[in-house]
């Protein structure tokens, strides 16, 4: 759908539908006549009063719009990005059902955001609110309907920063619809292999570096945990490096584990919700996207993306509980449970990291069961060494509503992860299992490295209790691209 910006007088833009975001309380002396009018009769029968959630569809009669659809945007002072981001997923979901083909809008938000965060947000919002997995529905394939345009009424003297934003608001969108892609693709169809090819395709199309390293190579260089949890399964493991270089500054290193099928191998998974598993490759998909973006947004920063890529199936040549295995950094592992297969590929990928000199890592992961139950599917779990990096998760988080919270590395959890026959194991127990499945990779991470690991178990695709919202369909959220790319944004 494009998107682009449009200097007219509301009453005269030729459109399907205009909409206009209402406060409660607000002095309608601020709309024309008709509006005011309007928005005054349905607030004095009740029907909208410009509360949160609320809606109503208009038909005007001196407007060249065929309809006007009013949106309650609640309380002024309360109006916060993810309300704009509401609303403008609204606006785009009204227009599919309407099937219009183009559909305006004033600016959202401007009377307490600055005109470029809130386009950015409302442009944003409108791609991802009409993302669709259908590829696999041959009728609703055929049927799907999308608007052709979006216009988002500003001032003359708007017009190229409004330009300017939408872009960038696209970008974002499209980079997060496309970790939504991966991490929903059938696992026979997205294998470590079919990762790579997508990862190889962005950096040539984008100018950026890539290292793929296949089972062998893995094998030379001494990875012994991509190596273990793969070998149960006929597909072949990956080590991809995604590298893009827009400074010359120490990298910020961001690492996903992608599991494209987690049966639990050996300790094998209950049958139930199994087929969810696909999702296991979601942190991996998270970082495709997000140098994707990186990389069309041409950010002045130094940024490396690692995805350590395999499928953990049960068979005669799978890894086993028992087994102790010896990673990059020559640390050694034993092995509780095969179902804890994402912190052993992790713990190469992060030692691996830990030799190309970074300013910070952050790792992504669908790690545990446990951090959904500590914080439900709202948040998702952050553990860090270093206050400055957790704050700036924590503050991205908030502005973009991909909320993370702090959980804490003490020393005791450390104990829970001791094994008498090797360094570690693989596995602490059920009690504060989010953290001592940190406590583990930690072991893999520089003392003297900025490190953050964000358990997006709860957040990388919607469940039972998933909150739900305009802009987020169905299935897989691309949970962490918009979060690290408003962190990496405004790191200062």
């Amino acid at each position: 759908m494009l998107i682009k910006a449009k200097v007219v007088e509301p009453w005269q833009e030729e459109t399907d539908m205009l909409a206009v975001g209402v406060f409660e309380e607000q002095n309608l002396d601020e709309f024309d006549d008709f509006l005011k009018s309007k928005i005054r009769d349905l607030k004095e029968l009740g029907d909208f009063k410009g509360r949160k959630k609320e809606v109503s569809l208009i038909y005007p009669s001196n407007y060249k719009a065929k309809r006007i659809f009013l949106l309650g945007l609640g309380k002024r002072e309360e109006l916060e990005l993810e309300d704009i981001r509401e609303a403008s997923g609204k606006i785009a979901l009204k227009a599919r059902e309407l099937k219009l083909k183009v559909y305006s809008s004033l600016v959202i938000g401007r009377a307490k955001f600055s005109l470029e965060e809130s386009i950015f947000s409302m442009a944003e919002a409108s791609n991802l609110a009409l993302y669709s997995f259908n590829q696999y529905k041959k009728k609703e394939k055929e049927e799907e309907f999308k608007p052709e345009e979006f216009r988002i009424i500003v001032k003359a003297e708007e017009l190229d920063l409004a330009n300017e934003a939408i872009k960038r608001g696209n970008i974002v969108a499209e980079a997060t619809n496309l970790a939504r892609d991966i991490a929903n693709a059938p696992p026979h169809d997205m294998p470590p292999r079919r990762l790579a090819e997508i990862a190889k395709e962005i950096c040539e199309k984008n100018n950026m570096n890539i290292t793929i390293w296949d089972k062998k190579q893995i094998l030379e260089k001494g990875m012994g945990g991509l190596v273990a949890v793969s070998k149960g399964s006929e597909e072949e493991p990956r080590f991809i490096v995604m590298e893009y270089k827009g400074s010359e500054d120490k990298p910020l290193i961001i690492v996903g584990k992608a599991v494209t099928f987690d049966s639990g191998g050996i300790s094998i998974k209950p049958s139930e919700k199994m087929e969810e598993m696909k999702y296991d490759k979601a942190g991996g998909a998270s970082v495709i996207g997000i140098m994707k973006a990186i990389s069309e947004l041409k950010l002045k920063a130094h940024v490396i993306g690692i995805i350590p890529a395999v499928e953990n199936l049960p068979s005669g040549s799978a890894y086993k509980p028992g087994d102790i295995i010896t990673f990059y950094n020559r640390k050694s592992s034993e092995v509780i449970s095969t179902d804890a297969e994402g912190r052993m590929i992790l713990a190469d990928a992060l030692s691996y990291a830990c030799t190309l000199n970074p300013k910070a890592i952050i790792d992504l992961a669908t790690l545990t069961g446990a951090c959904v139950i500590a914080l439900g599917n709202h948040a998702s779990g952050l553990i860090s060494n270093n206050d400055d990096l957790a704050n700036r998760l924590y503050n991205s988080g908030m502005r973009s509503c991909e909320k993370v919270w702090r959980l804490p590395l003490w020393s005791e959890y450390f104990e829970q992860i001791k094994s008498d026959v090797a360094d570690i194991k693989n596995s602490g127990g059920k009690g504060g299992g989010a953290i001592t499945a940190a406590a583990f990779l930690k072991h893999f991470v520089d003392d003297n490295t900025p490190w953050a690991h964000l358990d997006i178990a709860g957040t990388a695709w919607t469940q039972e209790n998933t909150i739900s919202k305009s802009y987020q369909p169905k299935g897989a959220t691309g949970i962490g691209v918009r979060l690290i790319l408003d962190m990496i944004i405004n790191w200062k």
